[in-house]
């Protein structure tokens, strides 16, 4: 039961997330256009050689004017045929509902797929309409399957009815919250434990001891998820997982960063960014390698003001779209310093790039204030971007097999990443420290290598950082 325990414990503070964004969402602090819409949706597919025929209907709708928020591939939109008086608040660009007192209204589209049929193990993603601002509260999914192609449907929803007749083979799904994603599957799977909050299916039977620890998980506003044991890559969405081992350790990260996915909206960010999310807002260490080193350089820095002040600032971002360059400012907030830690390792692949430090100040080049210039601290170190500022002193710079280039009319360098020398004007000089270094997608020259080398003075104020030319080249 330690596992129920620990996993109640995660997700009760989630759904106290969940409760004060509600209650934040409907302060009259908020602009109108900004508060969210809750409604009920029934959801009635046809799926046919090559195309989902969708039959869309709202309930319990707000009596404002509502915002479609179509599904990328849908064409056909239409009225519903099924019910012509059922669309009186639909405008005629078909964007959206008129105001009106009419609380249940039906759309239909069509979602094209492959004229070969669905493709085995295939997960289908934004098939189905919202509301801009809009949350469903009840969910009803119905798949009537035209082709009797078999297998098995999963929404992420409970399973209700599934049955075959002679013409189609029919599925039904219900449950609280929105629906995503649609996953077909040829072969039928088992479902090895199944409850309130969650479907697992698989081809083994779980062992007694995870049983109990499941049978004994019961929450309030907890989305049921489905998750399929798979040996193949497969990308989890909305509430349907993907997992190759069935253990409580994977159970519960699974569970957890679902959870996280439905209380953010993680839409540019790297895989990492919703894990590290989720490891500081439940006290645990989730994700990959890249995730947890840099949980473990936040950690170590940040004293414990500093770490309440971040966590609180994340419950913050609830709803709303979490970019790394939100995570920069809400960070830089949080310690007090300027970085850009988050955007630095976005563009620095599987590597870590390290907590850096900038000056807040704004830099000019001989009297020309530069908006992309970032001067950050190293060990002790001032390093500047050093592209704009050769850009700016008339040199071109490029990154060669050998190095870092730059050159001018009169001068030209190498600058080799990994040795300690430098090559000027075809002459070599020994080093102790590298000029220049890389860090994250960008270079940057150390102060006194950029002063030196680059026939500069640096000026510097409270209120600014100069950089002039103080002599020609020759």
């Amino acid at each position: 039961m330690k596992f129920a325990a620990s996993l109640f414990s995660i997700l009760l503070f989630l759904n106290g997330i969940m409760l004060t964004f509600q209650y934040h969402v409907y302060s009259d602090q908020l602009k109108e256009e900004d508060k969210a819409i809750h409604y009920n949706q029934d959801i009635d597919i046809v799926y046919r050689k090559g195309k989902l025929i969708v039959n869309h209907h709202l309930s319990s709708l707000p009596n404002e004017s509502l915002k479609f928020v179509w599904p990328t591939k849908s064409v056909s939109k239409a009225c519903s045929s099924h019910d012509k008086s059922n669309c009186n608040r639909l405008n005629k660009t078909l964007t959206g509902l008129q105001a009106g007192k009419t609380e249940e209204q039906t759309v239909s589209y069509v979602i094209p797929v492959s004229k070969k049929g669905l493709k085995s193990g295939q997960i289908l993603q934004d098939v189905f309409l919202t509301l801009q601002n809009g949350t469903p509260v009840h969910t009803t999914v119905h798949i009537s399957d035209e082709t009797r192609s078999g297998g098995q449907w999963i929404t992420g929803l409970p399973e209700v009815d599934s049955k075959s007749m002679k013409l189609v083979q029919y599925t039904m799904f219900s449950g609280n919250g929105p629906v995503t994603s649609l996953y077909w599957q040829k072969s039928k799977m088992k479902e090895i434990f199944t409850n309130d909050q969650m479907t697992l299916y698989g081809t083994n039977a779980i062992s007694g001891d995870l049983a109990n620890s499941l049978k004994g998980l019961e929450f309030e506003n907890f989305e049921h998820v489905a998750i399929i044991e798979t040996n193949k890559k497969r990308k989890s969405a909305g509430r349907i997982l993907f997992t190759s081992e069935l253990n409580e350790k994977t159970l519960e990260q699974k569970v957890i960063l679902s959870q996280i996915h439905q209380l953010y909206k993680f839409d540019t960010t790297p895989s990492w960014a919703p894990e590290i999310v989720a490891s500081f807002l439940t006290d645990r260490t989730l994700g990959s390698e890249k995730a947890k080193k840099m949980i473990a350089v936040l950690k170590n820095y940040m004293n414990q003001a500093q770490l309440t002040e971040w966590k609180k600032g994340l419950e913050k971002m609830q709803g709303k779209e979490v970019t790394t360059t939100n995570l920069d400012q809400l960070l830089t907030k949080s310690i007090n310093l300027k970085t850009s830690f988050f955007t630095m390792n976005a563009n620095n692949g599987n590597t870590l790039a390290p907590l850096l430090f900038e000056d807040k100040r704004p830099v000019y080049i001989n009297e020309l204030q530069q908006k992309n210039l970032q001067v950050i601290f190293k060990d002790g170190r001032i390093l500047y971007s050093v592209k704009p500022i050769l850009m700016n002193l008339g040199y071109t710079s490029k990154v060669g097999t050998h190095g870092f280039y730059v050159k001018s009319d009169t001068r030209s360098f190498r600058f080799p990443m990994d040795e300690p020398f430098y090559v000027y004007n075809n002459h070599r000089y020994d080093t102790i420290s590298q000029p220049i270094e890389k860090y994250g997608n960008d270079y940057y020259v150390e102060e006194a290598w950029l002063v030196r080398l680059f026939l500069v003075n640096i000026e510097k104020s409270d209120k600014r950082i100069d950089i002039k030319t103080i002599k020609n080249e020759q």
